[in-house]
């Protein structure tokens, strides 16, 4: 076999022929070829040119292609001599092929055009390296990395399915959900049943968006997601950790685990039995397919990357968690306005796309402005809340927003009626609140699901354990006389 040259792209004439050759016979074959490629995936000029004629016969003049109205056109745009006349043309007649076997010939063209494409993307990264000054060589990957990818994302196009051939998978679907009880959900679980109802658990391709104020709970809320998620859907889980160091997080997880507080953890001042309990949680953890990555600044292109190879040495990948959207370092192209909010864009819709590549949930956190906390009575955020919120929202499927009374209301007690007026609502929450057992620094949590795609939006209150990291649900008594305060 002869050596290929440096300067050898390569392409097969005799496919390019077969299917230009079936579009000139057949009415529906040149529907399939006009939809499958493009001018530029044929690589000899002359079949670019009768390419482009028949694209001008069927989508622009709305006639029937055939070696006449072909001839015809070719002399129209005097192109019929530089693709050798009507004997050409007759060749390629006679090279056609039946519809069945169309699609491997298309494939072939197709398959030969993007292989074109990425070597002469990876001949202009090393021309580039090697003639010009580069300034950034961060920049230049990140570069050089998307051109690839984008020089091969034509082989991820996907024909349309029809609905015949999804009415099967789609009634095992909902034959397995009602085999299983009545709170069962269709994504990974959020391990808390009132939360569960509201958004069917996290699905796959979507990305969830949790909110909230610094220190109300988000990491924490997070963490507990992927620990359920983990050990409930038995899905794997992987978790960029941009702020805090991946220890810190593992000490977390052992303190929900093990309910013995992170204070007693970290100084080490533990009694026997808290020795054991954290022992055991610790193993308990150790089983778990929970993956952490702590690189702070991590540039965007770098935690796409890490999260595709995870994924691929872990296919039981069914969950990514990132900590916080605020914190990832998005290197600015060419001309960009370089500012905190185009870089969250950028963000924002770089992990939607991951997402539904990727087929997984993926929960993005996100601060709150601090312009919550100068409101009167209702503090609760609102979509609006949202740091950089026009690209968050409008990218994010489902957004989730935390709310704690004890946190915006430190050190304040409830009013006392005065002259016999009644308390307002916000009073007698707080009042309800402060009654609560504080043996283990509990808070009452709001979960505010104020955007949900594909599904409802509602209110899911849980106990934040804030000494050991951890989250539990209310009983429906005391959320009923919660709820009474807000309602009254």
């Amino acid at each position: 076999m002869a050596n290929k040259q440096a300067s050898d792209l390569p392409f097969n004439a005799d496919a390019e022929k077969a299917v230009l050759g079936s579009a000139l016979i057949s009415k529906k074959a040149s529907f399939i070829v006009l939809s499958r490629l493009k001018e530029e995936d044929f690589y000899l000029g002359k079949h670019q040119i009768i390419y482009h004629a028949l694209n001008n016969i069927i989508n622009n003049k709305q006639m029937t292609a055939d070696t006449v109205t072909m001839t015809e056109e070719l002399i129209n745009i005097k192109e019929l001599e530089n693709i050798g006349g009507v004997n050409y043309l007759k060749e390629c007649s006679d090279a056609m092929v039946t519809l069945a076997a169309l699609e491997f010939y298309i494939n072939v063209v197709l398959d030969q055009s993007v292989l074109r494409s990425m070597l002469v993307t990876i001949r202009n990264i090393d021309n580039r390296y090697r003639s010009e000054d580069i300034q950034n060589i961060n920049d230049f990957i990140i570069e050089s990395e998307n051109n690839f990818r984008n020089s091969i994302s034509r082989r991820n196009i996907v024909d349309f399915i029809s609905t015949s051939n999804m009415a099967d998978q789609i009634k095992n679907d909902i034959i397995k959900r009602h085999a299983n009880d009545e709170d069962s959900i269709t994504g990974v679980t959020t391990g808390f049943n009132r939360l569960n109802r509201i958004t069917q658990g996290f699905q796959n391709g979507e990305v969830t968006i949790l909110a909230a104020r610094p220190s109300v709970g988000k990491t924490a809320l997070a963490l507990n997601f992927a620990f359920k998620a983990a050990t409930r859907s038995k899905v794997s889980v992987g978790i960029f950790s941009i702020e805090m160091k991946k220890e810190t997080l593992f000490e977390r997880l052992v303190a929900a685990e093990s309910q013995v507080s992170l204070k007693k953890i970290k100084t080490g001042s533990m009694t026997d039995e808290d020795r054991v309990r954290v022992s055991n949680a610790i193993n308990v953890v150790a089983q778990t397919n929970i993956y952490i990555d702590d690189t702070s600044q991590i540039p965007l292109p770098d935690l796409m990357a890490k999260a595709r190879k995870l994924q691929a040495s872990d296919p039981n990948l069914g969950l990514i968690m990132i900590d916080y959207i605020g914190l990832i370092n998005v290197p600015m192209g060419r001309g960009s306005q370089d500012n905190r909010q185009e870089a969250v864009r950028q963000a924002s819709g770089a992990l939607k796309k991951l997402a539904k590549e990727m087929n997984i949930p993926i929960i993005v956190l996100c601060q709150v402005r601090r312009e919550v906390e100068g409101r009167g009575e209702n503090k609760r955020p609102e979509l609006s809340d949202l740091r950089e919120s026009g690209a968050i929202e409008q990218d994010a499927d489902v957004v989730m927003m935390l709310y704690r009374s004890d946190y915006y209301n430190q050190g304040e007690e409830p009013k006392k009626p005065r002259n016999g007026a009644e308390m307002t609502k916000y009073d007698r929450e707080r009042e309800l609140v402060a009654a609560m057992p504080k043996e283990k620094s509990v808070s009452y949590l709001e979960v505010l699901v104020k955007k949900n795609r594909n599904g409802q939006t509602g209110n899911a209150p849980l106990f934040f354990y804030k000494d050991i990291s951890k989250f539990d649900e209310p009983d429906d008594k005391f959320v009923e006389a919660y709820q009474k305060t807000l309602s009254d």
